[in-house]
């Protein structure tokens, strides 16, 4: 391997739960900015932090534990990009070499003692090896799996950074339109106390004008005694007048009178010289 990647209890189980945990403290925070808690104005800042040290985490861990490659060229000379040979070839040929292998064949199985259990041991470690074969084959099975995987979990990665980098855009959104619905609501209770002035400059204005229509009503009777009073003072007037032309009257009859008195007491003073 290029590099040695065996299970870690950092990598593997402390910093998933960073990452949990860190993603858990970033939707808290935008759930409490949404909501307009007081406490969000503290959490959301402390969240996004927690969300940056989280990626630097992550960068840090694509550089201290990159992914598993197995070199295989050295095993199979041939996947090297730079091999230039020919390519193995498996074969099996059979040569003889002459009447006297068969007699050398049987002196050698009588020297070696070869009897049934060398046989049943031979096939049992062919066996053996055939098993070790196909374990291999499937080391290497793994081996390619694991590679794919690692090619998907990358890709996962890539679009869980870029989900990421949405879901900051959209938590900017949400602030934003927190921050406008905060408003609204500060315009709204604006608004609410203009109406309630304007409430009370109604009522206000409804008890002037009862005032008012009561003194109107007042000037108008005021008026209304004043007119007749007007109307008795004329009444006055006439009889005013009539008095004064019967005292006129009066007097030119006093007048009258006193000169027929007058004449009389003359006619009677010249009576009585006679």
């Amino acid at each position: 391997m290029a590099a040695n990647n065996g299970p870690s209890v950092f990598w593997d189980r402390i910093i998933p739960f960073i990452y949990s945990a860190g993603a858990a403290v970033v939707i808290v925070g935008a759930m409490g900015k949404i909501m307009h808690y007081d406490w969000a104005s503290v959490m959301l800042p402390v969240g996004l932090s927690v969300e940056a040290v989280i990626f630097l985490i992550y960068a840090a861990q694509s550089l201290l534990r990159p992914t598993v490659e197995y070199q295989w060229e050295r095993v199979y000379p041939e996947l090297d990009v730079n091999y230039k040979g020919e390519l193995p070839t498996r074969s099996s040929t059979t040569q003889s070499s002459g009447l006297g292998l068969t007699a050398k064949m049987d002196d050698m199985l009588a020297n070696a003692k070869i009897n049934p259990d060398i046989f049943e041991s031979l096939k049992a470690g062919i066996q053996n090896l055939n098993q070790s074969v196909s374990n291999l084959g499937e080391i290497t099975s793994t081996g390619v799996v694991t590679a794919e995987f690692n090619g998907k979990v990358k890709e996962a990665a890539a679009k869980i950074g870029e989900m990421n980098s949405s879901l900051g855009n959209a938590v900017g959104a949400m602030v934003s339109l927190g921050d406008a619905t905060r408003d609204a609501q500060e315009y709204r209770n604006q608004f609410h106390k203009i109406s309630q002035n304007m409430s009370a400059l109604n009522a206000i204005y409804e008890i002037e004008l009862q005032d008012t229509n009561r003194h109107l009503k007042s000037m108008n009777a005021f008026y209304g005694n004043f007119s007749n009073v007007l109307n008795d003072m004329s009444d006055v007037s006439k009889d005013s007048q009539q008095f004064k032309a019967e005292l006129n009257k009066l007097t030119t009859n006093l007048a009258s009178l006193n000169n027929v008195y007058g004449s009389m007491l003359s006619a009677m003073k010249g009576s009585a010289s006679v």
